[in-house]
């Protein structure tokens, strides 16, 4: 009796699962007539005529919806072939395509639940599409109000000061430039010839003291030794008399000996000798006598003095024209000196002339350039206050956008408080706010819900039946029903259940 209510109990299971399959045949069936209702819709929003191919489109549409809705149909009869197959490499066949049929349920489900969230977030996505319509525009104002609003108070200020600045730093540093530069040219004037001529102008006046000095030097050594030779030359004369007289006296001492010698016959002979002998002497002792003391004498001396004077004059002049040299080279090195000091003193002067030539040039460009600076300050300022009414009449349009954003922002959050999905989604990300749950958060919060009850539905027809074909398979009778038949297991067979029921060969009491 308790295996007859089993088997009963099975019959109701499969019978409930196939409820459970009909209604999701019944769901995909909706769904394809939804998909090509979208596309009519969609072809209608574009005013297009109902062409063939517009109704083909249509079919094409849903036609695959309707085989797959036709398709989840054979869950139950496949998953009834697996429970009755006995063969392992069938059974594994049907289970593999009773999971694909499932599959098939998993994702016209998941299709209805996530059609069905669409629909529910549309009224949000709706507003935030809005919302983000109205920052769009808002940003593009601000944009706007940026683009135009290029000039300020502190930038006009700013530039009107670097202006100044600027002039006056290219004042500074163009007349330190020119400064430098006449101080470069200033010092590249060579004024070391100065004491090269000086040093020259006093070697030469050395020069010439010296050849007075020399001058004097040589006059008196000339005097002197002209002197010593005139003085020498009466000396020797003297001399030279006095040694002729005592020949003379030798001779005639020798003549008187001689004679008192000789003989009647040399007698003669001797005498004329040494009386030849003695009147040269004597002539000659004659001669000196009259160049030591007599008119030989003084003029010997006058013409000596006049060869002293004709040398002094021949010295003279010559001396002289070397002072003349050191003169002339003295007189041309002053005049030289005069010149260059001339033209140095006429460059510097040029050069001082250049430089306040630019510094009144500077002067004046810096002053053009302060001027051009708070001219272009008084265009900027009226820029300025143009400007500024432009960027009033866009605020207040920014004013009216941001109004009508905290409107839409209020429905906002009213639609979305009343989402379970952004709900939960706020309860896991810790956020007072469900509007400030990511986006992200949101949809794996649908995926997990919804895949979850897509799998609970996909299987539940599934395990019914496999549940209830069990309990029949058990608990049913052999000829208890009609339409079981009892069947000779084959020996393999039974072996096989053996295998599959009983551990290590022995048979189970069940």
């Amino acid at each position: 009796m308790e295996n007859r209510r089993l088997y009963d109990v099975g019959g109701k299971l499969i019978k409930f699962a196939w409820a459970v399959e009909i209604l999701a045949v019944s769901i995909g069936l909706l769904i394809s007539i939804v998909v090509s209702y979208s596309v009519y819709m969609q072809l209608n929003a574009h005013e297009r005529e109902m062409s063939a191919g517009n109704i083909s489109t249509i079919l094409v549409a849903g036609l695959p919806f309707v085989l797959v809705a036709v398709v989840e149909a054979s869950k139950i009869p496949i998953a009834t072939a697996m429970m009755y197959a006995r063969h392992f490499a069938w059974r594994l066949g049907f289970f593999i395509g009773v999971i694909m049929l499932a599959t098939i349920t998993f994702e016209t489900m998941l299709n209805g639940f996530e059609r069905n969230f669409s629909n529910l977030t549309l009224a949000i996505d709706d507003q935030k599409n809005a919302s983000l319509r109205l920052d769009e525009k808002i940003n593009s104002l601000n944009q706007q109000k940026d683009n135009i609003n290029t000039v300020h108070i502190d930038t006009i200020d700013a530039n009107y000061r670097r202006g100044v600045s600027n002039a006056n730093r290219y004042f500074t540093e163009n007349l330190a430039s020119q400064r430098k530069t006449l101080e470069q040219r200033l010092a590249e004037i060579d004024s070391g010839y100065k004491d090269k001529i000086d040093q020259e102008i006093a070697d030469l006046q050395n020069k010439e003291a010296q050849v007075y000095e020399d001058w004097d030097k040589e006059r008196d050594a000339l005097q002197q030794r002209i002197r010593k030779m005139l003085n020498q030359n009466l000396a020797g004369s003297s001399e030279e008399k006095a040694q002729l007289e005592k020949e003379v006296a030798d001779l005639k001492a020798e003549m008187k000996q001689k004679m008192a010698e000789a003989t009647f016959l040399t007698r003669q002979s001797v005498e004329d000798k040494y009386r030849a002998l003695i009147d040269k002497k004597e002539k000659r002792l004659y001669q000196v006598s009259d160049f030591s003391s007599g008119k030989d004498a003084l003029k010997e001396q006058t013409g000596t003095e006049e060869m002293l004077q004709g040398q002094l004059k021949t010295m003279g002049m010559t001396y002289q024209k070397r002072i003349d040299t050191i003169h002339h080279r003295i007189d041309f090195l002053s005049n030289r000196l005069k010149q260059r000091s001339e033209e140095d003193e006429a460059l510097r002067a040029k050069y001082r002339q250049q430089y306040q030539s630019f510094t009144d040039e500077a002067t004046h460009t810096k002053d053009s350039i302060i001027q051009r600076a708070l001219k272009e300050k008084k265009n900027q300022l009226e820029t300025y206050e143009e400007i500024q009414q432009k960027v009033k009449e866009i605020d207040g349009e920014i004013f009216g956008l941001q109004q009508q954003k905290l409107e839409i922002d209020h429905k906002i959050n009213t639609l979305i408080t009343q989402n379970q999905i952004y709900r939960v989604a706020a309860y896991i990300n810790g956020n007072e706010s469900a509007r400030d749950v990511p986006k992200h958060l949101v949809g794996l919060v649908a995926l997990v819900w919804f895949t979850s009850l897509a799998f609970i539905c996909s299987v539940t027809g599934v395990f019914l039946a496999i549940a209830g074909i069990y309990l029949q398979r058990t608990y049913g009778a052999p000829g208890s029903r009609p339409d079981i038949e009892p069947e000779t297991p084959t020996l393999a067979e039974v072996e096989h259940e053996r295998a599959m029921h009983t551990p290590n060969g022995v048979l189970s009491p069940a």
